[in-house]
């Protein structure tokens, strides 16, 4: 008997494939921005740091307000202190917090996230410039801005996050700028 007849790659276990093409199902997204989500509901605090040991200040700050519960987006850490997001539901006890740990903050209200998703968008040269351009010529009020693989983030008042919603929606940031002759 030969080996080949005895290992489980054997003809006798082997049956006719049918090699018929198939439609093939799309499932790469396209390149350049394919959604925009508003994320409405938050508010943006920013402490400034008054203390001459800034990490102190900041580990003090932020230990208070976890010990109050309040949970934390969008943290920036900055030279002159520590800013954040908070759901507007936690509005009270982030100002109460904040001036029992008598910090020198500003808050904002009424902010929203704008989320400009684009797969791959750190691989598209020029996508993110164009994204960010595009959010700074709309006039929108920015107040943090962050990146991921496949998204920017854009914090703005909820006024504002409509207005980016339709600039991104428009398509003007999916495609490079034409390219001029010299």
């Amino acid at each position: 008997m030969n080996l080949r007849d005895q290992g489980p790659f054997r003809r006798q276990l082997t049956r006719e494939l049918d090699l018929t093409t198939v439609s093939e199902t799309e499932f790469e997204k396209p390149r350049g921005v394919n959604r925009v989500e508003v994320r409405p509901g938050y508010l943006s605090a920013r402490v400034l740091l008054g203390s001459a040991d800034p990490v102190t200040e900041r580990l003090r700050v932020l230990e208070g307000v976890s010990e109050a519960g309040i949970s934390l987006d969008f943290l920036k850490l900055t030279p002159e202190g520590v800013s954040f997001l908070v759901p507007t539901a936690a509005e009270g006890a982030v100002r109460q917090t904040l001036q029992e740990l008598g910090a020198r903050a500003e808050v904002k209200t009424d902010r929203s996230v704008v989320l400009v998703h684009a797969v791959n968008m750190r691989d598209e040269e020029g996508l993110i410039s164009r994204i960010v351009a595009a959010a700074i010529g709309s006039g929108a009020e920015i107040d943090h801005l962050g990146d991921m693989h496949d998204r920017v983030l854009i914090v703005t008042t909820a006024t504002d996050a409509e207005r980016l919603r339709a600039t991104f929606e428009s398509g003007s940031t999916t495609q490079p700028p034409a390219e001029t002759s010299r």
